[in-house]
């Protein structure tokens, strides 16, 4: 395996992300939903030599913490939030999915 292997797993790891996971796909486009600012502008990613690196741009969504966290006002009737965690399973996937491209495992 070289590093642009390396590379093209991690990109094509990232663009499945962008579009399964984040933050929820279902609330997408729909009235009342997601916009897709997060997904489409808000989620980065970085090198930083062979370190592949995804964040959130806060200044794209700095409301990316309340999508995750669990809905706590009084506005919101006791509903779930549907994309409550999403990031702790963009995580897993994106970490899942660049080992599987690369014929890898996790250690």
């Amino acid at each position: 395996m070289t590093f642009e292997d390396y590379k093209r797993a991690c990109m094509k790891a990232f663009i499945e992300l962008r579009e399964k996971i984040v933050p929820n796909p279902n609330t997408r486009y729909k009235p009342g939903g997601s916009t897709g600012n997060l997904a489409n502008h808000g989620l980065q990613y970085r090198w930083e030599g062979t370190t592949f690196h995804v964040y959130i741009d806060e200044n794209e969504a700095p409301y990316m913490v309340y999508t995750n966290d669990p809905w706590i006002s009084p506005r919101w009737n006791g509903k779930k939030n549907p994309n409550e965690g999403w990031w702790d399973r963009a995580s897993e996937f994106l970490t899942r999915r660049i080992a599987q491209l690369l014929h890898g495992e996790i250690k």
